[in-house]
């Protein structure tokens, strides 16, 4: 002992202390039992890849969660939320002291849906793996020992709450995929017990608040196989959670090979193991193990995620029928909801976690259908717009502006208006589809709608056409745009309209000018009062030489008049060319030697090709070209 002593002052404040202190346990509730609060759940959804994301909230691309989203979750049907959350990034690893100000902000969280009356399961997730990967008999005490530590934290700062928070002790805990060791299944169900003793200790509200604890890897099968329920200082107050994604081919998989699921649906030889009557056996076994034991039973995640040619109906058919098995044995279920969008792969969100709003609608339906939670009150309208002309389609009520936002989903029984606009140039043909005529389109929203709407352009158009020419090469673009030729040479343009043509050379090549509607080597204009055609040829330019004393010529020289070397030029575009009474002369193009005829040719620098030709026997020798 340090020799510390108490002074008489300091002894009556302890001791006053003391009395103050006394009355807090006889004051604190005994909460409802386990069988009680999990009969209050109808519809859990998980609150996936926030909390839990390491180190921060944002880390793994969800935005921070807010009142309104949460009060989002709630409106669409769910009445639990879990979640999911990382403790260890945010201690100090040397006292295991979580970091206030991350506790205040799971609180926080917390609070967005207890304070609206809904249930919620907070826990310790996969957490970076400290607990989670180890269930070994190497790490059984250090884990132990940071576990009690954190759920005594976490436990004492929410020991006020009622019944309706729940904590689960861990998440999926495994040492590998196999069958579990006899010391996998030891050392894991240790943790549970450490979870259990840690959150009573705190004493208060915990000393009989329903905890959540898992079978090895929250595996039902395993759970049936190896699982024992910890010791606990209350009676009926543990739920047991498993998950399920089964079968894993069609569940999680991102390349399996079963993109369909259940008897309406082709089979897939890869999931015939874990069809409909899998389900309705394994969840029968679950409720005689536990339910039937008042030993509640939650699913805390299932589904299926998105990807390429899945069956979208058959993902929403095997939801359904999940949630009916569920409910059919007692059950309750926490769907995965990591927040990547349904068009995306690895796609699990009902909602847009920035608006809140439901993208996944489908999905949601089959889930409510499923669990039994009545009718789905939303349905969606889908303006679908067709024609060669233009212009918007507006709702009453508001929802759709068509335009950019075509679609929308409202209240089962309302009453939807439609209304088309013609843009200029353009006129409404009429409706198709959930409407037809030429007046406003009135819907009633009692199921799943779809509207066409058509446009017919009224404008008198003309065709303007590019042709590229010459050994060169090159682009020609429009303003308007229409035309990029490159691939695109021809485009309709509304009467009257002004068009500007620019030609861009490529490396190598030079523009050598407009025939046509165009003329010069400037950009050109056209009126596009009749159909255009515009030529723009390209010429190579170049490296090639040059000679001495050059005669310039067009077509035809003519003959040279001497038995001596001469030189010869054009700036013309050379489509072809030849030469006559060459006998015994040679010559060379831009410093090439080249055979009568012979083609490419190539320009030298100042545009011009030089036809460079030695002595001979005829005077009257020529070159020709076109």
């Amino acid at each position: 002992m340090n020799g510390f002593k108490w002074s008489p002052l300091r002894r009556n404040v302890v001791l006053w202390a003391a009395l103050l202190l006394a009355p807090i346990a006889a004051w604190s509730q005994t909460l409802p039992t386990a069988t009680q609060v999990a009969a209050q759940i109808q519809l859990g959804w998980n609150l996936g890849n926030t909390l839990e994301a390491q180190c921060g909230e944002t880390a793994w691309g969800n935005p921070a969660v807010t009142q309104a989203f949460i009060n989002s979750v709630k409106a669409a049907g769910f009445n639990s939320i879990r979640i999911p959350a990382a403790w260890d990034c945010h201690a100090n690893q040397s006292t295991m002291t979580i970091d206030a100000a991350w506790m205040a902000r799971v609180k926080q969280v917390v609070d967005y849906a207890h304070g609206q009356g809904m249930y919620v399961i907070l826990n310790i997730h996969w957490d970076g793996g400290w607990l989670e990967e180890h269930p070994l008999y190497s790490y059984q005490t250090a884990v132990n020992q940071k576990q009690s530590a954190y759920w005594t934290q976490i436990a004492t700062a929410f020991r006020d709450y009622n019944e309706r928070l729940l904590f689960a002790g861990t998440n999926e805990v495994h040492a590998d995929y196999g069958t579990p060791t006899t010391e996998h299944i030891t050392v894991q169900q240790s943790y549970n017990q450490t979870f259990v003793n840690a959150v009573r200790a705190t004493g208060g509200n915990n000393a009989s608040r329903t905890l959540v604890v898992q079978t090895y890897n929250t595996n039902a099968w395993h759970g049936l196989n190896y699982f024992t329920m910890p010791t606990d200082t209350i009676a009926n107050r543990l739920i047991v959670e498993i998950h399920h994604y089964d079968p894993y081919d069609f569940t999680l998989n991102p390349s399996g090979s079963c993109l369909y699921w259940g008897a309406p649906y082709p089979s897939q030889s890869a999931c015939t193991w874990a069809q409909e009557a899998y389900h309705d056996d394994l969840f029968s076994q679950v409720r005689n193990k536990w339910v039937n034991q008042n030993i509640p039973v939650i699913i805390g995640e299932y589904g299926v995620a998105t990807r390429a040619n899945l069956s979208l109906p058959a993902r929403q058919y095997y939801l359904e029928y999940v949630n009916r098995a569920a409910a059919a044995n007692g059950l309750k279920t926490y769907y995965w909801d990591n927040g990547v969008q349904p068009s995306q792969t690895n796609g699990f969100a009902i909602f847009d976690r920035n608006s809140g709003g439901v993208v996944d609608q489908g999905v949601l339906d089959a889930i409510k259908r499923g669990a039994g939670i009545g009718t789905p009150t939303n349905y969606t309208l889908t303006v679908t717009k067709a024609g060669a002309g233009s212009g918007t389609v507006a709702s009453s009520p508001s929802g759709i502006n068509c335009g950019g936002t075509c679609s929308a989903s409202y209240s089962n029984g309302t009453s939807v208006t439609l209304t088309a606009t013609a843009a200029s140039g353009s006129s409404f043909a009429g409706w198709s589809g959930a409407c037809s005529g030429t007046g406003t389109c009135t819907v009633a929203m009692t199921a799943a709608r779809s509207v066409t709407a058509t446009f017919n352009s009224t404008a008198t158009t003309f065709s303007l056409g590019v042709t590229k020419m010459g050994t060169g090469s090159g682009t020609v673009t429009s303003a308007p745009s229409g035309i990029n030729c490159g691939s695109t040479c021809t485009a309709n343009y509304a009467s009257g309209t002004s068009v500007t043509l620019t030609a861009t050379a490529a490396s190598g090549s030079t523009f050598g000018g407009w025939s046509g509607a165009c003329t010069g080597t400037g950009a050109c204009t056209v009126s596009m009062t009749a159909a255009r055609n515009v030529t723009a040829t390209f010429n190579t330019s170049g490296t090639g030489g040059t000679c001495s004393n050059p005669v310039s010529f067009t077509n035809n020289t003519g003959n040279f008049n001497t038995t001596g070397a001469v030189c010869y030029r054009t700036n013309q575009t050379v489509n072809g060319w030849g030469c006559s009474n060459f006998d015994g002369r040679t010559l060379t193009v831009g410093g090439q030697a080249r055979t009568c005829g012979q083609l490419p040719l190539t320009r030298s620098a100042d545009g011009y090709y030089y036809f460079s030709v030695t002595g001979g026997t005829y005077p009257w020798a020529s070159i020709y070209a076109w």
